[in-house]
């Protein structure tokens, strides 16, 4: 399952590169500004960026989702590292998860400039396993593009079965 999952991100990156559409593709090092006037829109909040989750993929017990961040503003905005994360209960307050490097995509992070209109990705994998205790369930997240950037919610269109695991795994952006 991870496989597929793969070869449709590198499949969706690919198409994007070809066509001209944003795409999650590296460029060069440059200072991040600001957000702008526009960026602090309902549509594009602070700090001009968008965040979203998919639906993710499951497979005995193993679960992937990918989280898109999009640039709304009308500026460039450097990523570097993994987003920062916070998984929430249903009444949005923090759950007991400990969130860490992805064993799975384990690309290093790099400096990615984002430029108006484009994209990158991070994967967030888990286990559901149910051992002793009560299992975790989130059904949102609080997400930070870079450590100490503003956070936005992002509600999941699944919750997040984490078992009793307590774990989160991220790939740095990509």
């Amino acid at each position: 399952m991870r496989a597929s999952r793969v070869l449709t991100l590198i499949a969706a990156l690919a198409t994007a590169a070809c066509t001209g559409a944003p795409a999650s593709e590296p460029t060069s090092p440059t200072a991040s500004a600001p957000a702008s006037a526009s960026a602090a829109s309902a549509d594009c909040p602070a700090p001009g960026v968008l965040i979203t989750a998919d639906r993710g993929d499951a497979a005995a017990g193993y679960r992937e989702m990918t989280l898109t961040l999009r640039r709304c503003g009308d500026t460039s905005y450097l990523l570097q590292g993994r987003p920062d994360i916070v998984v929430l209960d249903e009444r949005l307050q923090p759950l007991k998860v400990t969130v860490g490097p992805s064993v799975h995509y384990t690309a290093d992070p790099r400096r990615i400039n984002v430029r108006p209109g484009e994209g990158a990705m991070a994967v967030l994998s888990w286990h559901n396993t149910v051992t002793e205790g009560t299992a975790v369930t989130g059904v949102a997240l609080s997400v930070a593009p870079v450590q100490g950037a503003p956070r936005q919610i992002v509600n999941l269109p699944v919750p997040m079965d984490l078992g009793t695991t307590g774990r989160l795994d991220t790939s740095a952006w990509l």
